[in-house]
């Protein structure tokens, strides 16, 4: 067996030390090209946006996502409000056409109910006789009047009861 000399070995470690810088340089390239498909990415996702770095993007993302948050609450109130409104407005309406005066004339008379979703409204009715018609308004608070009401006149109110 021979011992190695010190040249032997000087060359051997070379050798190793050549081989190692061979495979850094290959991991260096692979490293490299996988940088710049990662850059064309990023330039590609940037593009048009007028910012300079994803940091600007995200901040301004950020903001308007702020800023949809507060229009959407502003909304929700002014829905919420309408909402309110709504139920106060005398939009529910019941008609009934009748006659009064039974073997003479026609359907001529009506009772009308416009109420809002609380039940607060009016009753009008209107009496055809031969002569004259008559016009009749009687205030209505929660499905009620502090006037009597007629057969056909609670009939009209319940149908514009049934709508609400």
């Amino acid at each position: 067996m021979d011992t190695m000399t010190l040249e032997q070995m000087q060359w051997i470690i070379m050798g190793v030390m050549a081989l190692l810088m061979i495979i850094v340089l290959i991991m260096f390239i692979v490293q490299a090209v996988k940088l710049k498909r990662l850059r064309r990415k990023y330039d590609l996702m940037m593009e048009g946006t007028g910012v300079n770095g994803l940091e600007d993007v995200i901040i301004e993302m950020k903001e308007h996502i702020y800023a949809l948050r507060e229009g959407q609450i502003e909304h929700s109130n002014q829905v919420n409000g309408i909402h309110q409104q709504m139920k106060k407005m005398k939009s529910n309406v019941g008609f009934l056409r009748y006659n009064p005066f039974q073997g003479h004339g026609a359907d001529l008379s009506f009772s009308l109910a416009i109420v809002n979703d609380e039940q607060d409204g009016i009753i009008l009715s209107g009496l055809h006789s031969r002569d004259n018609t008559y016009l009749y308004a009687k205030p209505v608070e929660q499905g009620e009047s502090k006037y009597p009401l007629s057969h056909e006149e609670m009939e009209a109110l319940n149908l514009a009861q049934r709508k609400s």
